[in-house]
């Protein structure tokens, strides 16, 4: 945690004494996410599940030299989803659990000059996630009488600390827009338990984005 500390408050301080007349860029790109299945704690919550969707990132960077900028961004996906079960007290509740995981980010890049047509960088910093799973389902009883089921709903929605590493490469079309790649590593501080230590969520902490877009400068 204290090295995501440490980049966030970096990119902190280089974007606010960064000067009025440095260069700006705004970036946006789309493509997938990637987040492995998660723990198991079966009977008391399981399987684990993970997935692919639609990514999307964007992004602020301020130039505070011919090869450094700081700036933000925002990284985030669809819903993956996965179904489970899990022991409730008098029985069990089976249900489809959609969850996404919305990363913000003050980030450290370092590259080549920004002179150049393509240009690479290396992507470092840190920040928050939120974590968001909604609970769709039903509740069975053990036993009888009662009724055979009723329904189950539960949504769960957490901030944790968030460590973000990554590249991106940028093709210059113009002076002012690049074709832009990029790839991104975010590893959430979440141990994805309970404090009695069963498995809160079942789905993994960390996150691998990559997709293309469009960087213009200003």
């Amino acid at each position: 945690m204290r090295a995501v500390i440490v980049a966030t408050v970096i990119a902190l301080i280089g974007f606010f004494s960064a000067s009025v007349d440095a260069q700006v860029s705004v970036g946006a790109a789309l493509g997938q996410s990637h987040q492995a299945e998660g723990k198991s704690d079966s009977p008391y919550l399981g399987p684990g599940f993970g997935g692919r969707g639609l990514a999307g990132i964007g992004m602020v960077d301020v130039a505070i030299g011919s090869r450094v900028s700081v700036g933000g961004e925002v990284s985030l996906a669809a819903d993956i989803s996965g179904t489970q079960n899990q022991r409730a007290p008098g029985g069990n509740n089976h249900f489809v659990s959609d969850h996404r995981d919305t990363v913000f980010s003050g980030l450290v890049k370092v590259g080549t000059p920004s002179s150049e047509r393509v240009r690479a960088v290396a992507v470092v910093g840190g920040g928050i996630a939120q974590r968001r799973t909604e609970r769709t389902g039903t509740f069975a009883r053990d036993f009888f009488p009662a009724p055979p089921t009723t329904p189950f709903q539960e949504t769960l929605t957490d901030y944790v600390w968030a460590f973000t590493a990554g590249v991106d490469i940028a093709v210059g079309l113009t002076d002012h827009v690049a074709l832009l790649g990029v790839g991104r590593f975010h590893q959430l501080k979440d141990n994805d338990l309970q404090p009695d230590g069963v498995v809160h969520r079942g789905v993994s902490s960390t996150i691998f984005r990559y997709g293309g877009g469009l960087q213009v400068r200003f």
